[in-house]
């Protein structure tokens, strides 16, 4: 199969006190320090990189840090050998983890024996990266390669390696969750407890993100109207991982009245999951 070229994303994801990277072009790179200065003023003082943090022209396709479960040897090497730059530039500039997905459909193996070993092996080598490094790196559970795609899955594969965590993607779970005729809030229930990042954006279901892609939040969403049940999701996560890393992932230029309502709208109900955690160790 052939991945078209494409240009870098230039991703910057706003979060709760936090902020991701993702697929930055060169020059993004090269003054990162400006950046995080820039949404450092923002309240944003920590920050992660979402792999590949840039594609240089070595690797100038898309997709391609997620070659892991292929079963051609080439594929994997290279997602691999991108990896490890992002992880490396992750410490270079002190970025909190590094998130990176550990599979994609189009490549991946059919065989579900072979996919577990992959993810084993992946695993393992991301792992051992992570402890060279001293970057934990989380993994974005999402369920669209046939062979891999139930919660235990991704648990077993990351189980032994505690530099390992799931990144909790909830649009990605829930449209998943839909072509798996699973439910959403059950997947993530399975994967709250090795959460270690929450990755936020709404949907109305597989064809509305075909059309408008990751939708900001907005408190007005409701699951009546056939929105994600957010505040449900992020409680489930927020209980049971209370440090879990909170990003936005849709990119934003200027933060709007409608953004910064979404944006609010999340960090109340964060919290109000703060406040009654409080509240029960008090009373025991």
């Amino acid at each position: 199969m052939t991945i078209p070229h494409s240009e870098a994303e230039r991703l910057i994801h706003r979060g709760i006190g936090h902020v991701e990277f993702f697929d930055l072009d060169p020059e993004q790179l090269e003054n990162l320090d400006r950046l995080i200065s820039d949404l450092s003023g923002e309240g944003r003082e920590r920050f992660s990189f979402h792999a590949p943090i840039s594609r240089t022209g070595k690797y100038p396709h898309s997709g391609v840090t997620c070659f892991y479960l292929s079963g051609e040897t080439d594929k994997r090497e290279y997602s691999f050998a991108l990896l490890a730059e992002t992880v490396s530039a992750a410490a270079q500039w002190g970025a909190t983890h590094v998130v990176t997905h550990l599979t994609f459909s189009p490549t991946d193996t059919r065989d579900a024996d072979r996919a577990a070993e992959l993810a084993a092996d992946a695993c393992r080598r991301m792992a051992s990266m992570s402890g060279e490094k001293g970057v934990p790196i989380d993994i974005e559970f999402a369920a669209y390669t046939d062979a891999f795609h139930r919660p235990d899955d991704f648990l077993d594969a990351i189980d032994p390696y505690p530099e390992l965590g799931i990144c909790v993607d909830v649009g990605h779970a829930a449209l998943g969750a839909v072509i798996r005729s699973r439910d959403v809030a059950g997947d993530v229930a399975l994967l709250a407890p090795r959460a270690r990042s929450l990755h936020l954006w709404n949907t109305l279901g597989l064809e509305h993100t075909k059309k408008f892609h990751h939708t900001p939040l907005h408190p007005e969403q409701t699951p009546e109207d056939g929105w994600l049940d957010i505040p449900r999701l992020v409680e489930t996560v927020m209980t049971a991982s209370p440090d879990a890393y909170i990003v936005f992932e849709y990119p934003v230029e200027d933060v709007s009245p409608d953004i910064q309502a979404g944006y609010d709208w999340i960090a109340s109900l964060v919290r109000n999951i703060q406040k009654r955690r409080k509240a029960e160790a008090v009373n025991g």
